[in-house]
């Protein structure tokens, strides 16, 4: 394939699964998609593993082979290569291979410039600013967090800019080898100065999953891996979800009273993003225990009992209203929120769905990243509507909405794929 848009066409296979709580025969959603539709690809030089932005009529992309494109339709209006990647074997451990760029970029719409953090030789991580126009660089700003091991960390989650400030989070590389803590850095885009936030006090306690931090009233709230306490050790900071504010000072926190015993089986809340769903937080993590948390309270070290079971996210939840739609191991699944805190499972599909989630034209889109594939969930029950071949994706890959499309990066560029 060239970098410019492959155009093939894709049979759709309309699949008709029952949800949990309707038959498809009965279902009142929307009509399945019947077309067959054009799918485009565009090759790029890396794999993108951060999903794209959309900015204006045009898709901002980046590779781990530390580029960045913007792409508008089938042509690839410019391309910034930033630095080279790090090789799988100088890491002492992870799936990635090279490691570039990871986390999903940031968008400035105010100055209209994109922010990625680039891996490069020496394990060094740095904060690029590009014009979204151009691809010029014009901020550079290196973001080595100030403990442990440069080759123990990945910067996997998306960026985030507000206020003249870029967030970024760290956690280690698949495998959690090395000496590493998680970490967030809030970089001054007029100075370059860096502010730290260390995650844990005995080690690891990554910020990993990748999607951005949830966002109200002023705070950010990103949630917490397992650390390094041993059993009968005091709390560590781990397995939590925390508030900060936006100079990275910690206002509250809330972590289940089994958290050392999550941290020692490795069933941390580290792995989902938290959710504003309803004015409330949904997290849920590798345990498969869910929480609904007040953001203005969040309780600490807590002995409240999960709000639902039965969800091992990992990634973002699509919220829509009062629904938060969950990337569950085991296939999407859609909580309602209430506004006093209230949670109930309306349904959860039969569907591999397993990716992050997104919500458009009617529809919850989100893919089967193991075998390769994109399905079109009926938002009022889980049946599946469309699925279609995607190849091959990276981890948690998620469809955005841009110009009238579905776009979906993959191992080898980006896909497009028509909204209904």
């Amino acid at each position: 394939m060239t970098r410019h848009m492959l155009r093939t066409m894709l049979a759709v296979s309309v699949v008709c699964a029952a949800a949990a709580t309707s038959a498809c025969a009965g279902s009142s959603g929307p009509p399945p998609v019947t077309a067959t539709p054009a799918l485009r690809a565009v090759t790029l030089d890396g794999a993108v593993y951060g999903h794209p932005i959309p900015v204006g009529d045009t898709v901002i992309a980046a590779t781990e082979n530390d580029s960045v494109y913007a792409v508008a339709g089938d042509t690839v209006r410019w391309r910034t290569h930033l630095a080279e990647p790090l090789p799988r074997a100088q890491l002492p451990c992870g799936d990635i291979d090279p490691v570039g760029i990871t986390g999903s970029p940031g968008y400035d719409a105010a100055a209209h410039r994109v922010y990625v953090v680039a891996e490069s030789a020496g394990a060094h991580k740095t904060l690029y600013g590009l014009d979204a126009e151009s691809g010029a660089v014009v901020l550079h700003v290196p973001i080595d967090p100030p403990f442990g091991d440069p080759s123990a960390y990945l910067q996997r989650p998306a960026l985030l800019v507000r206020d003249g400030r870029v967030y970024a989070a760290f956690g280690g590389n698949y495998g959690d080898c090395g000496n590493y803590t998680g970490a967030v850095a809030a970089v001054d885009i007029s100075t370059g100065d860096v502010t730290w936030y260390r995650a844990s006090t005995s080690g690891r306690g990554g910020i990993w999953a990748p999607g951005p931090p949830a966002e109200t009233a002023g705070l950010l709230y990103f949630s917490v891996g397992n650390g390094d306490a041993e059993p009968g050790s005091a709390y560590d900071d781990t397995d939590s979800v925390l508030a900060l504010t936006p100079e990275l000072r910690r206002a509250d926190f809330f972590a289940p009273a089994t958290w050392a015993q999550d941290d020692a089986a490795d069933k941390d809340l580290g792995t989902m993003n938290p959710a504003l769903v309803a004015g409330r937080l949904v997290i849920a993590g590798k345990s498969g225990d869910g929480y609904v948390l007040d953001p203005a309270r969040l309780g600490g070290i807590s002995s409240a009992a999960p709000a639902f079971t039965g969800c091992r996210a990992f990634g973002a939840a699509a919220v829509d209203g009062e629904i938060a739609y969950l990337p569950c191991a085991n296939g999407t699944a859609a909580v309602a929120v209430t506004a006093t805190g209230a949670a109930t499972v309306r349904w959860r599909t039969t569907a591999p769905a397993d990716g992050p989630p997104l919500v458009a034209a009617g529809r919850v889109w989100a893919t089967d990243w193991h075998a390769g594939t994109l399905y079109a969930l009926d938002p009022a029950t889980g049946n599946v509507l469309a699925q279609y071949a995607t190849g091959a994706l990276p981890h948690f890959a998620a469809p955005v909405a841009a110009g009238g499309v579905l776009v979906l990066g993959t191992m080898t560029g980006l896909r497009a794929f028509p909204l209904p």
